[in-house]
């Protein structure tokens, strides 16, 4: 299965009024849905709280965080879906990076 695994790179905009805390459990519980749908464990790069170019939903900073892992294709789904439930992330996007 291992062939079948793509390079990943995706940053999450998790809501400000997170303490490190709540930083630590967002990102486990993100660790959890790459692992569990069979990739790597993550490598992330917390780059703390920044100014939003725009506001989204009345909120005017985000705190960014960078995950580098691999995964199957088909389980990607599954975790942009679990992102875009979980009320602690504004916004995410994620990129193959392995593409050529």
């Amino acid at each position: 299965m291992a062939e079948n695994l793509h390079d990943y790179e995706m940053v999450v905009i998790a809501v400000p009024d997170l303490d490190e805390q709540g930083i630590t459990t967002l990102n486990e519980r993100i660790s959890n849905w790459i692992t569990s749908g069979g990739g790597t464990a993550p490598q992330t790069n917390v780059w703390g709280r920044r100014r939003l170019a725009y506001a989204i939903n009345k909120r005017t900073d985000g705190i960014y965080v960078q995950y580098n892992y691999q995964m199957n294709p088909s389980t990607s789904r599954d975790l942009d879906r679990n992102l875009r439930i979980d009320e602690q992330v504004v916004r995410h996007m994620i990129v193959r990076t392995d593409e050529e």
